[in-house]
Order: structure tokens, then sequence, then C-alpha cells
């Protein structure tokens, strides 16, 4: 069983917290979204997958296109990666081992001109593929920094009870950037 509670130094910050709690309810981002048609979640195409209405696509490709050109100005490379990939990748980067719970179920697939299967994955992060995306070729320190980003959709296998709205989806796109420095370079 699981309890909890919440204590505060005076009757005010209860007050306060109580007016909270109601604003947050107010604006929680699943009501606005249905009230704006932002987007919205039907059960026949699954939970956890949210569908992008027409003002909500028109609001985040201006938030793309803004930060794009943020990434642009700040020396990072855009990239685009396949929504799947061979478990092989995510068997090196070790994200296998690490979130195989958070993954769906792997596609086994004819390989071409044998006999043999491959295994695919539904990409659940963009890193591996990045990082081969950097290992394609020689490079020498003097290359650092490299910076690459992507507006990547992944898909995790999180559990229902997990599901928040857009907060925590099982498919979502997300703004994600991988550098590649020096030590000297971190900062």
């Amino acid at each position: 069983t699981r309890h909890h509670g919440t204590a505060f130094e005076s009757a005010e910050a209860h007050e306060q917290h109580l007016f909270m709690l109601e604003e947050a309810v107010k604006r929680a981002h699943r009501k606005l979204g249905r009230e704006l048609g932002l987007f919205m979640f039907s059960p026949r195409v699954g939970t956890g997958l949210p569908l992008w209405l027409p003002k909500g696509a028109i609001l985040r490709d201006i938030l793309i296109d803004f930060m794009k050109k943020e990434q642009l100005a700040r020396g990072y490379e855009p990239v685009v990666t396949p929504h799947i990939g061979n478990s092989k990748l995510f068997e090196k980067s070790g994200h296998i081992i690490t979130y195989k719970e958070k993954m769906f179920p792997f596609m086994e697939v004819e390989s071409e001109g044998d006999d043999e299967k491959e295994t695919y994955i539904l990409k659940p992060m963009n890193c591996p593929f990045h990082i081969e995306i950097y290992a394609s070729q020689m490079r020498s320190y003097r290359d650092l920094p490299v910076r690459y980003a992507e507006f990547g959709t992944v898909h995790r296998f999180e559990q229902s009870g997990e599901v928040t709205g857009i907060l925590r989806a099982r498919g979502f796109t997300q703004d994600d950037a991988h550098l590649f420095v020096t030590p000297d370079q971190l900062q």
C-alpha cells in the first residue's frame, strides 16, 4: 500500500497549494488540447498515440521551424534517421539491455538474398543512429565539435498506467541532439 502526505508551513501555504491544484485542472494539457482542437486520442489508433489535429499540427510546425533556425544558428547540423533499425545496432549501443522492456516487440523479416532472418526494432531513441552517422567517416579532433540535431519520431512501449496524454506517450517526436566533443570542449 502506498500512502501520500503533504505538509504545509502555514494555512496560507495550504490555501495557495489548493489554488494551484485548481488552476492545474483548468490548464490540464489533455483538456486544453481537446478544447483548442490541437490533438486527440482514439482507442482505435492505440493508447498513448496522439493524433495531431490541423491547429495542433500548425502550432507544432511553427515551433519546430523556430527551433530548427535556432539549432542552425548554434552550429547544429540536421540529420534524419529511419523509424526502424536492425536490432544489432541497439545491441551494440547497449540499449537492448537497458531499455528492452520499453521497446515494442521486435520484428523478424527475411534477409535479402538468403534464408536468414533479420530482426528490426521500432526506434525507441535516436542515439544509435546519430552515432552511426558520426562514425561513417574518419574525423580529426580539429573537426570537433560535431553537433547533430533531429526532430526524430520514436516509439516506446510505456505501460498503460505510465501513459499521460502527450507528456508521456508511446509515440512522439522529440527534439534530439547529440554532440561529439573533445574533453576540453565539454563546457
